[in-house]
């Protein structure tokens, strides 16, 4: 599923346009990231949350040269889906 999808999805089950659904699920995702931005947790309840976590940086080997390399540290959004959803999904 991709954004698209849930567009046509939502607008054909709260009987919206295409326009209005898009605009709904940017509104969404705007707000989930602003949260993350500010370093707050998104939990949606029975679905699971996202957290925005801070990699470190490492030295790791290059696999075609054997040179060692510095993988800079970066920012990262970490999902951890909960209970009812992994339930749900097996």
């Amino acid at each position: 599923m991709n954004q698209g999808d849930l567009t046509l999805a939502l607008s054909k089950r709260f009987f919206l346009t295409q326009v209005e659904s898009g605009e709904i699920i940017k509104y969404i995702l705007s707000r989930v990231t602003e949260d993350l931005k500010k370093g707050r947790r998104v939990y949606f309840r029975g679905f699971g949350s996202f957290d925005k976590e801070k990699r470190k940086s490492k030295k790791v080997r290059h696999p075609e040269t054997g040179k060692i390399i510095t993988i800079p540290e970066k920012i990262t959004v970490d999902f951890n889906p909960s209970k009812s959803l992994l339930k749900k999904i097996k």
